[in-house]
């Protein structure tokens, strides 16, 4: 293990890119925040990371509906108070939904809660903390979907482009502050998320989560002088 570092929060940390990403992060030195709502799964997790022959700073398991932006707000800031500074949040939740008309309004409403306004609130709380700091490194998980408008994915496009708006701008506005943001937008990932939504690939296929997590670690090792606004991961099959 390398020399311990600072906190690195993850969202959606139950499963899939978020999963990976803190095991990786925890084993890179960094004592990883796990969020989800699913506390049974955060602490399945928590025990993975904490295998007996590994020396790591221990996971904090941190059971949050990310849609109450109030409990957020208090909670990171409680664990900010407690274990010091924030380097790296890794907004890694988010919900699929098909189609771009097919769904009533209500539906859309909570998709864009949580893909969108949700994000908002933990960008909002923590970059209020890293800019006291004067450092920190946000990485945001959105989709291939930011980027091109698939047919029968405005739902989940539509989000994930507000997403990439909000996330951009950040990249441009925080750096001078200390802050670096880069948006990370993968196609298709080898997650049971993707599996659901019914991919048309195979598992070797598809983009893996430790593409994502190897993309951070490189990005981690540049020098605080270059920023990266966003990496787009295609498959080979895929190419558009």
């Amino acid at each position: 293990m390398e020399k311990q570092k600072g906190l690195a929060i993850i969202t959606g940390a139950s499963q899939g890119i978020g999963a990976v990403i803190a095991a990786g992060l925890a084993t890179d030195g960094y004592r990883v925040v796990l969020v989800a709502r699913n506390k049974q799964n955060l602490e399945k997790i928590h025990d993975e990371i904490m295998q007996p022959d590994r020396n790591i700073q221990e996971p904090v398991v941190l059971p949050l509906d990310i849609t109450d932006c109030t409990k957020v707000d208090t909670e990171i800031k409680r664990i900010n108070q407690k274990y010091g500074a924030i380097d790296i949040l890794v907004n890694a939740a988010a919900m699929f939904m098909d189609g771009s008309l097919s769904e009533p309004v209500d539906n859309f409403r909570k998709i864009m809660e949580i893909n969108v306004i949700a994000q908002y609130g933990i960008l909002k709380t923590v970059t209020e903390i890293m800019k006291v700091q004067k450092s920190g490194y946000i990485f945001n998980i959105a989709s291939r979907a930011a980027k091109y408008g698939f047919a029968d994915g405005g739902i989940y496009g539509s989000t994930k482009f507000a997403f990439l708006g909000l996330a951009e701008s950040l990249y441009r506005e925080l750096p001078p502050l200390g802050i670096r943001v880069t948006t990370l937008c993968p196609g298709w990932v080898n997650t049971d998320m993707a599996k659901k939504a019914g991919t048309p690939f195979k598992d070797e296929e598809m983009v893996q989560p430790s593409d994502l997590l190897n993309s951070i670690r490189y990005l981690l090792s540049l020098s605080e002088n270059v920023c990266v606004k966003d990496i787009v991961f295609e498959m080979k099959k895929s190419i558009i």
